[in-house]
């Protein structure tokens, strides 16, 4: 899958990033690949393990929250450090949103991970935008540390 660019941003004690990509689910799978690089190098632990993940939420910005939260929490409870995101589809239908992916994975318990900044807690509805501006998808997010 295609990769958009993210990049961190830092505003007085808050901690999130911005994230552009051409389509939707490519802007889902860069911005949970951001969301790791916020603690670590996850490029330093390619992944030997994948697993099926399924989300719904009533709205696009709720499901992208859910999305990443959900990452952290299989981080968090598994031990699972994602780095590869394919076959990341979402879909709208009259009851709200689904996404579904593949995602990579490689198990590693926190003692043994370099980290690059502060295990991340949650992904935050704080100053959450996701929209579309000139044909790209856009979205700016903050997590709690």
């Amino acid at each position: 899958m295609a990769m958009g660019t993210f990049r961190i941003v830092e505003h007085t004690a808050d901690k999130g990033l911005e994230v552009e990509a051409d389509t939707l689910p490519e802007l889902f799978a860069t911005a949970a690949r951001g969301l790791f690089h916020l603690m670590t190098d996850p490029d330093r632990y390619p992944p030997t393990e994948q697993t099926e993940i399924v989300i719904r939420a009533p709205d696009r910005e709720m499901l992208m929250v859910r999305w990443l939260n959900e990452l952290l929490y299989q981080f968090e409870v598994y031990h699972r450090l994602f780095a590869r995101f394919d076959e990341v589809t979402i879909e709208e239908s009259a009851d709200g949103w689904q996404l579904q992916a593949r995602a990579g994975y490689r198990p590693i318990t926190p003692e043994t991970m370099e980290w690059e900044g502060a295990p991340v807690k949650s992904v935050t509805y704080h100053g959450l935008i996701l929209q579309q501006q000139e044909g790209r998808w856009f979205l700016r997010f903050y997590v709690d540390v």
